[in-house]
């Protein structure tokens, strides 16, 4: 349990805060019903038996969850880590929660395949991460900016000739839940018909453009890879 070395400064919130007390002004308490960041932690370590004041207590100095260490194949010595120390194709886990135990593709909720849309006959991918950046932070940085300025639609040369979009040009990317606008990167980095976009810029959101809606039948997690989209250059 680590403690934290900045206080709350003036008007600087912890993330978690100011996520609650936004959900809250949402009208949202419902779903976050804690008073404060301890409280939340308790509740997610309910299952073990353990809270955020007795993790402090008995380790008040913290302690170091994992140590990357990297060895060329290390699997050879000590295996990998599952119950047979091998490759399990076959999870004994997810059999046991009753769900398929076998590697199986599935199409996405939303791809050419599974739902066609003339209207957005390309398949859209979010969250390419950018070197000069952590995740979504840091975009108002001007020094890590200087190499990084703008967010880029990654468009493959052929995709880009079939919509009239050049290198550079300012392009319109539409979902059925919203549009926005962003310069296009021609580049054969990506394949054609994919367009591939980073996030955590305020002036082109991908947020807009994906779905709240659970795409992995396990863990709920929103299809945030696999959309479909159109393109438009702007004019």
């Amino acid at each position: 349990m680590l403690r934290k070395k900045v206080i709350e400064y003036e008007e600087c919130w912890p993330d978690l805060k100011f996520w609650f007390e936004l959900a809250r002004r949402l009208g949202y308490e419902q779903y976050f019903p804690w008073k404060n960041v301890e409280e939340a932690f308790d509740h997610i370590l309910e299952p073990s038996g353990l809270t955020v004041k007795r993790l402090a207590e008995d380790i008040p100095g913290g302690m170091l969850y994992s140590r990357t260490r990297f060895t060329e194949k290390e699997y050879k010595k000590d295996g990998f880590r599952t119950p047979s120390g091998k490759v399990e194709l076959y999870s004994e886990a997810l059999a046991k929660q009753g769900y398929d135990p076998m590697p199986t593709f599935r199409e996405p909720l939303e791809s050419p395949v599974a739902t066609p849309n003339p209207d957005y006959p390309l398949i859209l991918t979010t969250g390419a991460r950018i070197l000069q950046f952590c995740h979504s932070q840091h975009r108002n940085i001007p020094r890590l900016r200087r190499d990084a300025p703008e967010p880029l639609a990654e468009i493959h040369p052929e995709t880009a000739v079939g919509y009239g979009i050049r290198d550079g040009d300012m392009v319109t990317l539409s979902t059925k839940r919203g549009s926005i606008d962003i310069k296009a990167r021609v580049t054969d980095d990506i394949l054609p018909n994919v367009v591939s976009i980073p996030h955590g810029w305020d002036e082109a959101n991908a947020n807009i453009l994906t779905s709240q809606e659970p795409a992995d039948p396990i863990i709920g997690y929103p299809g945030l890879k696999a959309l479909l989209c159109n393109v438009k250059k702007k004019t």
